[in-house]
């Protein structure tokens, strides 16, 4: 007979004062698949443009869907400090920020592919939380 012990880390504890981390973290989400964990890190005005359920689906159905992916590869290639990002043509000005550009490696029914993502980490109720750049 044994013993199973499960050890619960509260994930957002753990790399809430690091913009690092969170933007390391959420990648890591990606790459496994759990889309939902990666969401809860979204600022809210990324949680504006997509629902929880919609952003799981979504990403379910493009890369693991039609692209053929199960996993994928991150580089987290530089994180620089910027002193303001606009989210969106009409959205808010966010001051502080980190911005980090981002190289994910799939390899997919289509080949090998790298998709690049800039990606804002912001702080948000004492919290750094995730934002894409939507100023079309």
């Amino acid at each position: 007979m044994f013993t199973l012990i499960f050890l619960f880390i509260n994930v957002g504890d753990r790399h809430s004062n690091n913009p690092e981390q969170v933007m390391k973290d959420f990648y890591d989400f990606e790459k496994m698949g759990d889309f939902g964990s990666s969401w809860d890190l979204f600022h809210s005005e990324m949680k504006k443009k997509f629902s929880k359920s919609t952003y799981i689906q979504t990403k379910n159905h493009v890369f693991m869907g039609h692209m053929g992916v199960d996993t994928f590869k991150v580089e987290i290639e530089e994180i620089t400090d910027q002193k303001e990002f606009k989210f969106s043509k009409d959205g808010p000005t966010f001051k502080n920020v980190k911005k980090g550009k981002v190289a994910m490696k799939y390899d997919s029914q289509f080949g090998k592919l790298t998709i690049y993502q800039t990606c804002y980490t912001v702080q948000e109720e004492g919290e750094w939380k995730i934002l894409w750049d939507y100023q079309f």
